[in-house]
């Protein structure tokens, strides 16, 4: 581009001066500016630095992209309202044989690759609700809202081993032949069993779903446990004035997909003064019912876990606001109110409807419905883009078989079709749906801390993550978590809603 304005513009002065030139020069008026117009180029420019533009202001704004007021041509770069801070960690469910040279190989690579950011420019967390995706209190000649991705730097601490002891098996077996047809379980999830629940072969409960969405139990107590950390943090003011949390009362998680109960375990399992009640949703009964009954497995405490068979966008769309429980004061028609349920108990567990709901909830966990087959053979995912919720009241989910199966939770995404990851939530239906950005305001609206936390899509693009964060009113940075699982990338969790920039400092604490 450079070279055609150039061109144009020595094109437009030759012509002008040639013209100017008069009958007194004829031809050598005409050719004279050809002959000065390379010098003239270099005088010209010197012309501008002595004078602010002023002797060929029209070149200098030719050049310039945003022009100040008084000719100032200096570029002022758009102010940063949100930094994805991408954490990596790294986690182990096998032998330790060869974790030490695997680590010293990362820090090596994170080393060359990833220097340590300039945290000065991150800005701290805060939350604005009453800004728009549209609105900013920047000046409106510099962009209003600005997406960027900062790696923060490697540490060993985020190296952590846990090796599953069940009566001597390992997480790994092939020695029992899978009982199942491989339309229900594939032999490659049945002989990951124990990776999922270390406690399967005391009787764990999965359908064909479950089996390959469920999150791998040693990275569901990670995730558990950061959130138990998070219970302490500033959001919370556990036992100060105006706060509903007692000093030494946990915070209330609500489970938003429950699903047979990997994820809402690994919360029952934190001492009760960081997490003192997990509200486990789902649309399925029958989905509840297995998760209950594998929690009693886990000797998870029985007024510890709530199980609750409704929609979850009505959940967080109608039933609470700020925290507080408003589903009776906000006066929602009937007709769009869902059936009632039947209250049960079932393996020492509570099972019902809305009227099993807390009164308040602290914190929302997601691991929403990623969109069907197509998620894990994209290169990238775009949360406004590609997820697709139902929001209206629907049927329970049909027991359907779906072909073409890939392990897209032990494997790297590969072009061959995978077995959808909860994919019937998002069979095409005629109804009102909501986006995976949409999903993050309604779960940050619902709670009064703004604490959310989201499983995503490997590819999950880190852009689309940061907008989202954006439109719901959270600003200036996020944490978005890589979990290597014995040196492979198997999920990644974004943390919503608490300042992060420590980590640019020290890494993960």
């Amino acid at each position: 581009m450079a070279t055609m304005n150039e061109g144009s513009e020595h094109q437009s002065e030759a012509s002008s001066m040639g013209t100017g030139g008069g009958s007194e020069h004829g031809q050598q008026g005409n050719r004279r500016p050809r002959r000065k117009k390379r010098g003239n180029k270099k005088e010209d420019v010197k012309a501008v630095n002595d004078s602010g533009g002023a002797k060929s202001g029209k070149k200098k704004s030719g050049r310039s992209k945003s022009p100040k007021a008084g000719g100032h041509a200096t570029k002022q770069r758009p102010a940063v309202e949100m930094s994805v801070i991408v954490n990596s960690v790294y986690l182990w469910d096998v032998s330790k044989e060869h974790t030490d040279e695997y680590v010293q190989q990362q820090q090596t690579y994170h080393q060359r690759h990833h220097m340590h950011p300039n945290h000065q420019q991150v800005a701290p967390y805060h939350f604005a609700p009453d800004m728009s995706c549209g609105s900013t209190s920047t000046p409106s000649d510099e962009t209003p809202q600005s997406v960027v991705t900062i790696r923060a730097p490697h540490s060993p601490k985020t190296c952590q081993q846990h090796v599953v002891d069940d009566g001597g098996f390992s997480v790994i077996d092939t020695s029992f032949p899978n009982p199942h047809p491989p339309s229900v379980v594939h032999d490659k999830y049945w002989c990951q069993r124990r990776r999922l629940f270390s406690r399967f072969d005391m009787g764990v409960q999965l359908d064909s779903e479950g089996w390959f969405s469920v999150t791998p139990e040693i990275i569901a107590d990670h995730v558990a446990k950061r959130v138990g950390e998070l219970a302490d943090s500033a959001a919370f003011q556990r036992g100060l004035p105006g706060s509903d949390i007692g000093e030494n009362e946990g915070i209330v998680v609500l489970d938003a997909f429950c699903g047979c109960g990997g994820n809402a375990i690994a919360f029952g399992k934190i001492p009760r003064d960081k997490i003192s009640l997990v509200v486990c949703v789902d649309i399925d009964r029958s989905k509840l019912r297995k998760a209950a009954y594998n929690a009693s497995l886990y000797d998870i405490p029985n007024d510890k876990l709530v199980f609750i068979e409704c929609n979850t966008m009505f959940v967080l769309m109608q039933c609470y606001k700020n925290g507080e429980l408003v589903v009776d004061k906000l006066g929602v028609d009937v007709a769009n109110m869902p059936a009632s349920v039947e209250t049960e108990d079932y393996a020492g567990y509570r099972i019902g409807g809305l009227e099993s709901l807390p009164t308040r909830i602290d914190a929302v966990f997601m691991d929403p419905p990623w969109g069907g087959v197509d998620y894990s053979r994209q290169n990238s995912y775009d949360l406004e883009k590609n997820m697709k919720i139902l929001i209206g009241p629907s049927e329970p989910v049909a027991k359907e078989q779906v072909g073409g199966l890939t392990d897209d939770f032990f494997d790297t995404f590969s072009s061959k079709p995978s077995r959808p990851k909860k994919g019937l939530y998002n069979k095409a239906k005629e109804g009102e749906y909501a986006n995976g950005m949409d999903l993050v305001k309604m779960a940050a609206l619902a709670t009064k801390s703004h604490l959310v936390i989201y499983d995503l899509p490997r590819n999950t693009t880190k852009t689309s993550l940061g907008k989202s964060a954006l439109a719901a009113g959270y600003r200036g940075n996020i944490k978005l978590e890589e979990h290597y699982l014995n040196g492979r990338l198997k999920t990644v969790t974004a943390y919503l809603g608490a300042d992060y920039t420590s980590l640019l400092k020290d890494g993960e604490q």
